[in-house]
């Protein structure tokens, strides 16, 4: 069709035909292809908790829209995914819980050693004299590194310290050597658990990171199975996907002003005649 009264250089401007093969198609423009192959539920910001709430919304919504059952397979190995991520979860809070007492037993058995060093230290100083070469030799760093060193080098310290003793059982008596010796037990048996419930931990996260990349893949291959089913019906991810379950939900902490009070106007006197 003309579009009369609008010349380029001469020529009528014509506009597409007034009967198009398939009206039905709306108009879109192009974008980069490659976007379409990004896996949206890969986003770093989703939070697991938000991520298993869409998950399980998600499933209920496939199974109550299955029409014809072109999302069974979609549904099964979801629901697999989901219950591997589940079980990865509690694994690892499970392990964090372990690696925080332990931590904390580590801690607060630490704090203790300054005092125990300063014990073993007065006995030394009492059987040899300050500065002698004996404590030198019992406490090369003096007691101060069991406050600066870190916790991988307290055990070599303090076997440094029963050795010293003993070797000066004679002169010290066996309650000091038998206090060393304490003092390296304990530390040995709350540093060891720590360290373990450390690198469990981290094997926790890491089924939990493998399990969680797994279902943001079934994700990803439901949402593609649905636009493969309703070509050019975005409306439709709706139906089977409530994308707001992904997104945090923050609620304003600022308190809204007051309303200001109303202004009442006073009559001015009027002037005597």
């Amino acid at each position: 069709m003309a579009r009369w009264g609008h010349f380029f250089y001469g020529q009528a401007h014509y506009d597409e035909p007034d009967n198009p093969t398939n009206p039905t198609i709306k108009r879109t423009h192009m974008y980069d292809l490659h976007k379409v192959l990004i896996n949206p539920f890969d986003d770093p910001h989703i939070s697991v908790d938000h991520l298993l709430s869409f998950t399980t919304d998600h499933l209920g919504k496939m199974t109550n829209n299955n029409a014809g059952g072109f999302l069974a397979a979609r549904i099964t190995a979801t629901t697999t995914a989901l219950g591997g991520m589940n079980t990865n979860v509690v694994t690892d809070e499970d392990k964090l819980g372990l690696r925080k007492g332990s931590k904390k037993a580590k801690d607060a058995f630490r704090k203790t050693l300054p005092a125990g060093v300063a014990k073993i230290n007065g006995a030394l100083v009492s059987q040899f004299g300050a500065g002698a070469p004996q404590i030198d030799e019992c406490l090369p760093g003096g007691r101060s590194v069991f406050n600066a060193c870190k916790d991988d080098q307290v055990a070599n310290k303090l076997q440094t310290l029963v050795d010293g003793v003993t070797k000066y059982q004679t002169q010290l008596g066996a309650p000091v050597v038998t206090a060393a010796t304490a003092l390296l037990s304990g530390w040995n048996a709350v540093y060891q658990p720590s360290e373990s419930a450390s690198s469990i931990k981290a094997a926790a996260m890491g089924g939990k990171n493998t399990a969680r990349g797994a279902l943001q893949l079934e994700l990803f291959r439901n949402l593609l199975t649905i636009a493969l089913q309703y070509p050019r019906q975005p409306e439709m991810v709706d139906v089977y996907m409530q994308q707001s379950l992904l997104e945090p939900h923050t609620k304003s902490t600022t308190t809204p002003p007051p309303a200001p009070a109303p202004t009442t106007k006073t009559a001015k006197p009027q002037a005597e005649g």
